[in-house]
């Protein structure tokens, strides 16, 4: 399971670069040494196709994590298939994708672009990767998996994507260096992240990629947002069949955050979705919004899970 340094390329050297990049699309920049918490860094990391009660049954490090820190128990997924949730997740919209895995390049603000306006670091890290922005899907990555390279000004920014979207053989580079980017988008390939697998085949992934980076000194300035792109069924919050507002309904499912400022807080009540993983990145980071669904009034960053 998972990846393996040697497989590291000449692309992963990009990802000690990641640091402060320059002002575009004339967004107003935040002043780089404020962030609005104690939380500098946010990892998000998804995995495939549950239910978030499955996961939290069938997996005992899920669960673990589930009640010794925060959990967003009414969260939803926002339609299917994989794809539209991926783009939910970093953009705050689906761009009319729900019903298709195929990969288009849209022209839209996205996080990359928010994070770079804001002289934020950032990566996209995908388990099993051949080579860095890699467009082509080669068992058992997925490009369906890799929102950024649905972006235009990622995608055909040749030197950008090579600096930004790498293979997951660069994150254990990065962190072997304590030079993890501010924002990070954790993709394991198709087995880890269960979609070929099963809960307790990504738990196990999850248990060994995770509990070491709990015990890093920079975990203390670090949030891990764990959750899954679409569950099972169609469930949306308050109704058996349509999704919470802006979404079709993508099934119940499990998301945990994972802080130092998390420890303890439970279970949160309000329903939630990946516009909520979108808002409380933004939040945590200094970040202006994408202006698609990430409208904080609408789905409001999950500030109680931070004490």
């Amino acid at each position: 399971m998972g990846e393996h340094l040697s497989a590291i390329g000449l692309s992963v050297l990009f990802v000690v670069g990641i640091g402060l990049a320059p002002a575009i699309h004339g967004l107003a920049v935040p002043d780089v040494h404020r962030f609005p918490t104690a939380i500098t860094n946010v990892v998000v990391i998804v995995f495939e196709n549950e239910e978030g009660a499955n996961v939290l049954t069938a997996g005992p490090f899920f669960h673990y994590l589930a009640a010794h820190y925060a959990y967003a128990a009414n969260d939803y997924a926002v339609c299917h298939p994989s794809a539209p949730n991926y783009l939910a997740l970093t953009s705050g919209a689906t761009y009319s994708q729900c019903g298709s895995d195929a990969r288009h390049v849209f022209t839209a603000a996205n996080l990359a672009d928010r994070l770079e306006g804001a002289h934020r670091s950032w990566g996209a890290f995908s388990g099993s990767m051949p080579t860095a922005c890699d467009t082509t899907s080669s068992y058992p990555y997925a490009v369906k998996h890799n929102p950024f390279l649905f972006y235009d000004d990622v995608v055909n920014n040749t030197t950008r994507c090579a600096a930004h979207d790498l293979s997951l053989s660069a994150w254990y580079l990065s962190v072997n260096r304590s030079a993890i980017p501010n924002y990070a988008l954790i993709v394991p390939n198709l087995l880890d992240d269960g979609h070929d697998t099963n809960v307790t085949y990504s738990d196990l992934w999850l248990r060994a990629f995770l509990s070491p980076l709990l015990n890093a000194t920079w975990f203390n300035h670090t949030a891990y947002l764990i959750t899954y792109d679409e569950g099972t069924t169609s469930l949306g919050a308050g109704t058996s069949a349509a999704g919470p507002t802006n979404t079709t309904g993508g099934g119940h499912i499990y998301l945990a955050l994972v802080s130092p400022l998390s420890v303890g807080v439970g279970n949160l009540t309000n329903a939630s979705s990946h516009y909520s993983v979108v808002t409380t990145v933004e939040w945590l980071l200094g970040l202006h919004s994408t202006g698609h669904n990430d409208r904080p009034l609408a789905w409001p960053p999950l500030r109680a899970a931070f004490t």
